[in-house]
Order: structure tokens, then C-alpha cells, then sequence
């Protein structure tokens, strides 16, 4: 039986955000953490922290990150995990994605074929300024740059495209809706049906 990840107290999310808040290479929040950070407050438990990076920098970042004792947990095709030692408490798990540079900016999501998390291969546009290099949310004191709401709304409403058999799970709904007032009703239409199939990877 896998064990289930704790969920981790904000002040050490934080923390691992602070620890990054140095790092030259360009980091955008996405996920769970992001949605907090987009509308000001903690709204569920998290378990990690995502990210989103330029495939570009990896080599860069890789280093930046070990110089602040980040440890390198898993490198995949176009993830990887870190962690960063800790007093005992439940630590989060870092989770970068690697997207290729687009316009405007934004990226480009490249899974592979066969890769070995069961992702579906193709090519998966992001939405037009997702990443913002001057886009920055503040929480607790903390300010750190951040997805743009309309991508976190398209990852909600397409997700499900990239991993087969993936379902819609309550923490998704949760974030849907806190979502909401950030996007206008006609462009959620717009994102909810836009480039849920992927391009062939070539």
C-alpha cells in the first residue's frame, strides 16, 4: 500500500518558498499553493508545491537549487522532485515542470512518448501569458511569481486529458470555484474547451 502524503503547514511552505525567493532562474507557482496565493489566503490543505519552469534553464536551476540544499528526489523527462532537509516536521515535496518558451508569454508542454508516469504523449500549449515574468502574488508576507488564473483554471478543466483515468477530484472543484471571480465567464468557456487534445509529439 503507497502512503499518502501529509498535508504540510503553510509557515513551512513558506519557508521553501523563501529558501527559492533568491533563484535568478524564472519559477512560476502553479497548483494548489498558486490559487492561495492568487486570491490572498489559504483556502485547503497542500501536500507540495508546484512549479513551473523554462525547459531552458533546468541546468541552471538544477544548480541554483542544490546550492540552497535542495535535494534532488526523481528527474523525469520533463518533471522533477525536490525536497529540502528539514527538523522532523512533514516536509513538501517540489515539484518543477519544464515547458518550452512561447509567445506570448507563455510555454508548451511536451510529454513525451512513453513516459513512465502514464502521461499522454503531445504537445500542450499553455494559455496566452501564463507566464508572466512580472506577474507576483504576496501571502503571508511572502511574494513569489505566479501563474497567470486563466492557466490554473485551463489545468483544472483539461488535466484530466494528460493522464488517463485521472478524475475530478473535490480539491480540483474546490480550486475551480475559488477561481471563478478571477476569470471572466466567457474566456472559463474559452479555456474549458480549448486544446484538451494534443498535438502529435514530433
Amino acid at each position: 500500500m503507497q502512503k499518502q502524503a501529509m498535508a504540510v503547514p503553510p509557515p513551512r511552505i513558506l519557508d521553501y518558498l523563501r529558501a527559492m525567493g533568491g533563484i535568478t532562474t524564472p519559477l512560476w507557482l502553479t497548483g494548489g499553493v498558486a490559487v492561495d496565493f492568487l486570491i490572498g489566503r489559504w483556502t485547503r490543505p497542500h501536500k507540495d508545491v508546484d512549479l513551473i519552469a523554462l525547459s531552458t534553464t533546468r541546468k541552471f536551476l538544477r544548480a541554483e537549487l542544490t546550492t540552497r540544499n535542495f535535494l534532488l528526489a526523481q528527474d523525469g523527462a520533463w518533471t522533477s522532485r525536490w525536497s529540502l532537509p528539514g527538523d522532523g516536521a512533514v516536509e513538501p515535496e517540489v515539484e518543477i515542470v519544464f515547458v518550452e518558451a512561447a509567445e506570448p508569454h507563455t510555454g508548451v508542454l511536451v510529454i513525451p512518448p512513453g513516459d513512465r508516469n502514464g502521461g499522454r504523449a503531445g504537445r500542450y500549449p499553455l494559455p496566452p501569458d501564463c507566464l508572466n515574468p512580472f506577474r507576483f502574488a504576496t501571502l503571508d508576507g511572502v511574494r513569489f511569481r505566479v501563474c497567470s488564473a486563466e492557466a490554473e483554471w485551463y489545468a483544472r478543466t483539461v488535466g484530466g486529458a494528460l493522464v488517463p483515468g485521472r478524475t475530478l477530484e473535490t480539491k480540483i472543484v474546490q480550486d475551480l470555484e475559488h477561481l471563478k471571480p478571477l476569470v471572466p465567464e466567457a474566456r472559463r468557456r474559452e479555456l474549458s474547451g480549448h486544446g484538451v487534445l494534443a498535438a502529435p509529439v514530433r
